[in-house]
């Protein structure tokens, strides 16, 4: 998909903005790193449903083998940066849930413009007659 007409979502006091690969608090940027990035998409995306362990292991490290700490831990290190914990469900043996209400917002294409300003001085000069 393209950045442009991509989706975008809020939740509770939180903006997470997929172009730009940021997550906002109150217009306040949550640092977080690339993975748990990918695992907090991958969950609001599928928050009406149960993500299991596997689905997200794959999409998240696609061409990897990780032990399923690695997403314990980013599931941990997502609970921190929200501030609360229920944002994300645990459905033991099974996978992870986005438990909060998401509102998806498409981001519209931002065009860019251009203004040039131009300042010209016009002189007259009145030429007196010198006789």
């Amino acid at each position: 998909m393209t950045d442009q007409g991509r989706a975008s979502y809020a939740f509770g006091p939180f903006y997470l903005d997929t172009t730009r690969r940021t997550l906002m608090r109150e217009g306040v940027a949550v640092p977080l790193t690339p993975k748990v990035f990918d695992t907090l998409l991958l969950l609001i995306e599928n928050n009406d449903r149960v993500v299991e362990k596997g689905e997200l292991m794959q999409a998240i490290w696609p061409d990897s083998f990780v032990e399923e700490r690695n997403l314990a831990q980013n599931v941990f290190t997502l609970r921190k940066a929200l501030g609360e914990d229920k944002y994300i469900e645990t459905v033991p043996k099974r996978g992870y849930r986005f438990a909060a209400g998401v509102r998806q917002v498409v981001n519209e294409s931002e065009d860019l413009i251009v203004a040039t300003r131009v300042t010209s001085r016009v002189v007259i000069e009145e030429e007196s007659d010198p006789r």
